[in-house]
């Protein structure tokens, strides 16, 4: 890093942490502080909700995402845009009926106090829990590119969070993740031009489509499941795939992924939250259709960022064998030079293959049969020595922390061509961006977390009766709280595979319960309090069980929380007193 480079990122860092701030003086009571006085423009709340998703996530691990496996992570968006429509009419009008504060209000107006407690709770740990891998795997990531050490950058991540945080509420929140948002964009659009510039200009627009194309990178949308059978395995099983444990496909994406967009966008405070802000109905409707349509295209351009990169190492025939710094420093140690050298021989021998046999095929202009299947040969055999050098050199001089196999590969591979190949300006302007894309991950979720537990709990069972000052203070004191058990969090965490499904996979563990607990309160009028209850403790339950004992990817995790919350519901409300729906909202909504 130059000084110029370390200038433009302590600049952007001063300038959105001093944003947040000076926008403490806005917030006089928990309406300011949690719902931004309902003045929010839906344009910029729609932004917030990208960017709390479009952050470090997106641009390490979703990039080296594309470039280790292509387009196919693009499956899980493809219900997005139908469970946006859905949130915009069913649920919207649910929550804008009343001025609520925190999306689990609603459930105390179907199914009583115990309910409300539970679905808050639900959400206090999976975000939890999901916040620490958050802050934990970009922080490795950063850790390594700028030199510092990890608990630094943790600390760096959640300290200058939590302070702006703290005293500006959820308008910090929203105007900082626009600048932020902003030059994520900005940043993103650089690197993708100058690597097309790179890659079209020495395979043409033809060429690099084809070979990416013929090596597997460009296959977004998968009809066919990997495997035969309609029954998943069991748990552990080594059986052929199945239709419901194949990751990426059309079916999942459509089906698994529109459950988790639904449970995500509708029913988790973080996002509900920035809706809520808006001034009106119509405009919560515009924030929400803003985030959903604008989100596929924005990540298929992120995927193509690494498939670019990924063109641009098969036609150079220059590519690091360890991209991990951890299994970098393990392979280096003295008593492995032989060994690695020998890695380095078969691998620089694989991509020398590679390299040639792709320009022989695009040469024929991809009309080749056996220069095609010289190249994806070539392709394999490039994948197979780099598996193999990460896995001797993971797995014998790994620890309990970092397991053999793992695949933090993924997330190093695009901060080695940042760190490599941009300008001093531009790098330290991407690097401020994703340090800052790592907060606005954050803030959202520490303001969210804190609005359940002030709202849900401290107000609701504890005081009921505090002023507006006294709730004021209690709501930034358990930001504060919040943004250390984060913070601390991520500093025992372990991050080893892609961060991006990770975030995902604790996610859908809970979020098919949640949007159930929804549906079955909209839905089944007669389902009363005892209904909503356990059927909340059967949606776990399902998760549970079906994690424990059958062989499921995790998208569908969120359609098997959603129908044990339905079954078991469903089953109860037949045999429980009719409950008529309150007309008014508890006493203690806003």
């Amino acid at each position: 890093m130059t000084p110029l480079a370390w200038a433009v990122f302590a600049a952007f860092l001063a300038w959105v942490v001093w944003d947040g701030l000076k926008r403490s003086s806005s917030s006089a009571n928990l309406e300011d502080y949690y719902a931004g006085g309902r003045s929010i423009p839906w344009w910029a709340a729609g932004l917030s909700v990208m960017a709390t998703q479009a952050s470090a996530i997106t641009v390490i691990g979703t990039t080296g995402q594309g470039h280790e496996g292509g387009l196919g992570f693009i499956h899980t968006y493809f219900g997005l845009p139908f469970a946006v429509i859905l949130l915009c009419i069913f649920l919207i009008p649910v929550y804008r009926a009343q001025p609520i504060l925190t999306a689990y209000e609603y459930l105390e107006r179907r199914f009583g106090p115990e309910t409300r407690a539970l679905g808050s709770f639900i959400f206090l740990l999976s975000r939890c829990l999901a916040l620490g891998v958050v802050i934990n795997a970009p922080a490795i990531v950063l850790s390594a590119m700028l030199g510092f050490p990890l608990y630094a950058s943790i600390l760096a991540v959640g300290g200058l969070t939590t302070l702006y945080t703290v005293f500006g509420g959820v308008s910090a929140v929203v105007w900082t993740d626009v600048k932020q948002m902003s030059v994520i964009l900005v940043g993103l659009l650089v690197c993708f031009g100058m690597l097309a510039w790179d890659v079209f200009g020495e395979l043409g627009l033809q060429g690099a489509l084809e070979a990416a194309g013929a090596a597997g990178k460009l296959d977004a949308v998968e009809l066919v499941p990997a495997g035969e059978g309609w029954w998943p395995a069991a748990a552990g099983s080594d059986a052929p795939k199945t239709f419901w444990d194949d990751k990426y496909n059309l079916w999942s994406g459509l089906f698994g992924g529109l459950f988790l967009m639904l449970s995500y966008f509708g029913c988790d405070q973080s996002q509900v939250q920035r809706i809520l802000t808006n001034p009106t109905a119509n405009e919560s409707r515009r924030a929400l259709l803003l985030s959903g349509f604008v989100k596929i295209p924005m990540q298929l351009g992120v995927l193509a960022v690494g498939v670019l990169l990924w063109l641009s190492h098969a036609a150079s025939g220059d590519e690091p064998l360890l991209y991990s710094p951890a299994d970098l420093q393990r392979a280096e140690a003295p008593e492995n030079s032989a060994e690695l050298a020998r890695f380095e021989s078969e691998y620089r021998a694989a991509l020398d293959e590679r390299r040639d046999a792709l320009k022989a095929w695009v040469a024929v202009d991809g009309e080749g049969g056996a220069e095609l299947a010289r190249f994806q040969a070539a392709v394999r055999e490039a994948v197979a020595v780099r598996t193999a050098a990460a896995k001797r050199f993971s797995r014998e001089f790994g620890t309990a922390a970092e397991p053999a196999g793992k695949k933090g590969d993924t997330n190093y591979v695009f901060p080695h061509w940042l760190m490599n190949n941009l300008p001093p300006l531009l790098l330290g302007l991407v690097l401020a961006a994703i340090f800052a894309a790592a907060m606005s991950s954050v803030d959202s979720v520490l303001n969210s977390l804190s609005a359940a537990t002030v709202v849900d709990f401290w107000r609701r069972f504890l005081s009921p009766g505090a002023s507006d000052r006294e709730q004021l203070v209690v709501g930034r004191v358990m930001t504060f709280v919040w943004g250390i058990v984060a913070t601390a969090t991520a500093l025992v965490l372990v991050s080893g595979s892609s961060i991006i499904e990770q975030v995902n996979k604790v996610g859908s563990f809970f979020y098919g319960t949640l949007l159930g607990m929804f549906v079955l309160g909209i839905f089944v009028p007669r389902a009363g309090r005892l209904a909503g209850f356990l059927g909340t403790l059967g949606g776990i339950a399902a998760v549970l069980a079906v994690h424990l004992t059958l062989r499921v990817e995790f998208l569908w995790y969120n359609l098997v929380g959603l129908l044990g919350v339905l079954l078991v519901g469903g089953i109860v409300t037949l045999f429980e007193p009719r409950r008529p729906l309150p007309e008014t909202a508890p006493a203690d909504a806003v």
